[in-house]
C-alpha cells in the first residue's frame, strides 16, 4: 500500500517514532507518505526488518526508513523499537478504513428484524439483514449486508459481522469477535448411522459456542453439535476455508491455516498451531503447544507440546530422517544388489542353504 491511497496524512520519521515509542536512528527525518513490505517499498515509504537473514532484501529496497529491531543496523533513516512486526502492524491500524464508512451506523430500511429481537441502539445492521425471533446484538456489534441470524442468536458486543455470514439459531458469540463473508456457523453437524432403511440422520440439537476476540476467515463452517456446544476458545484465530465440526472443542489461542479440518468430537488444547490442508480425524485430542505441519494428517492422540509433520503426522524430527533415509534408498538398493553379485547370489542365505 503506497502513498495515500488510504488517505494516510503524511508524517515525519520522528512523528511515526513517536507513535511507536521508538528511537529515531540517524540525522534524517523523511517525510512518510505509505507503507509497504520490503519488497515493494518505494520513496516515501516505510517498511520493517525482524530478522538479519533479510538484511540484503532491505539493500536493494527502495524504502525511505524502516522499522528495526535491537542490534539491527542498516542503511537508512529508521526507527528501533523492541518488536518490529509488531511496530509496524500497530502502524498499519493507521491506514485502516473508517469503520463507519464500511459499517453504516444504525438500521438499514431494507433490513428484516423479529419484533422479538432485541438489538442494542449502538449496533449497525447493514442491508437486506434478517434477525431472527429471541436474538440479541450487543452494543457496537456491526453487521454488513445479508447477514443472516436464525432464532434466539446471541451476539455479544463490539463485533464485526461482515457481509454474507450466516449464523444459525441458537448460537453465541462472544465479545469483539470477527466474522468475514461466507461464514456459516451452526450448519448441521455430520451425524448419520446407516440402517435398515438407508442412511439415517442424527438430529444435530447443540449450538455453536464462539468465544471472546475470536477471528474466523471467509467460507469457513463451524458445525453446531449433535448436543451440547461446539466450542472455539478466546483468542484463537480461525483462516479462510476451515472446516470445524460437530461437537469440537478448539482451546484458547489457537491459529488454524487455510483448508485445515476438524473432525468430530476432537479436542485441540490451548495454543495449538496448524499449517494449511491439516487433516485431523474424529474424536482425536491434539495436546496445548502442538504444532501441526502443513498437509499433515492426525488420526492419533498428541501429547502436549510436540511439533509433527507428514502423513500420518510423527514427530517433526524423526518425519525427517524417514525422508532423508528415503532419498538414500536407490542408492542402498544398489549397493545390496553389488553385494549380491558379489557372494555368488548367496546374499539372505543361511548356512546350512548354502553346504
Amino acid at each position: 500500500m503506497h502513498n495515500t491511497e488510504k488517505g494516510m496524512k503524511p508524517l515525519r520519521l520522528s512523528e511515526v517514532a513517536d507513535l511507536l515509542d521508538g528511537e529515531l536512528v540517524g540525522a534524517q527525518d523523511p517525510e512518510i507518505t505509505g507503507v509497504a513490505s520490503i519488497e515493494e517499498a518505494g520513496p516515501g515509504d516505510l517498511t520493517f526488518l525482524a530478522s538479519k537473514k533479510h538484511g540484503r532484501a532491505l539493500a536493494a529496497s527502495g524504502a525511505a526508513a524502516v522499522i528495526v529491531g535491537p542490534g539491527l543496523d542498516v542503511d537508512r533513516p529508521a526507527v528501533r523499537v523492541s518488536d518490529p512486526y509488531g511496530a509496524f502492524a500497530s502502524f498499519l491500524e493507521r491506514l485502516l478504513p473508517d469503520r463507519d464508512r464500511v459499517f453504516p451506523p444504525g438500521v438499514h430500511p431494507t433490513a428484516v428484524i423479529d419484533s422479538s429481537a432485541e438489538v442494542a441502539g449502538a449496533a449497525a445492521i447493514g442491508p437486506y439483514c434478517v434477525i431472527g425471533s429471541g436474538c440479541v446484538v450487543g452494543a457496537g456489534s456491526r453487521l454488513g449486508a445479508h447477514v443472516i441470524l436464525g432464532c434466539d442468536v446471541v451476539v455479544g458486543v463490539d463485533n464485526l459481522i461482515y457481509p454474507g455470514v450466516i449464523i444459525r439459531e441458537g448460537c453465541l458469540l462472544g465479545d469483539r469477535v470477527i466474522i468475514h463473508a461466507g461464514v456459516v456457523i451452526g450448519s448441521d453437524g455430520f451425524g448419520y448411522y446407516p440402517g435398515q432403511g438407508g442412511i439415517r440422520k442424527i438430529p444435530q440439537v447443540g449450538v455453536v459456542e464462539i468465544q471472546d476476540d475470536v477471528e474466523i476467515g471467509a467460507g469457513s463452517c463451524v458445525d453446531r453439535a449433535t448436543t451440547g456446544r461446539t466450542v472455539v476458545g478466546v483468542g484463537s484465530k480461525v483462516d479462510n476455508l476451515v472446516q470445524i465440526g460437530h461437537n469440537v472443542s478448539i482451546g484458547k489461542a489457537c491459529s488454524l491455516s487455510a483448508q485445515t479440518g476438524v473432525s468430530g468430537s476432537s479436542a485441540l488444547g490451548d495454543g495449538v498451531f496448524t499449517g494449511g490442508q491439516v487433516g485431523i480425524g474424529d474424536h482425536v485430542k491434539i495436546g496445548a503447544g502442538v504444532r501441526i505441519g502443513g498437509q499433515s494428517g492426525v488420526s492419533r492422540e498428541i501429547p502436549a507440546g510436540q511439533t509433527i509433520f507428514g502423513y500420518p503426522a510423527l514427530e517433526l524430527v524423526e518425519t525427517f530422517r524417514m525422508f532423508a533415509a528415503l532419498r538414500r534408498l536407490p542408492e542402498l538398493l544398489r549397493r545390496v544388489s553389488r553385494l549380491e553379485n558379489g557372494s555368488g547370489g548367496t546374499a539372505g542365505k543361511t548356512g546350512k542353504d548354502q553346504e
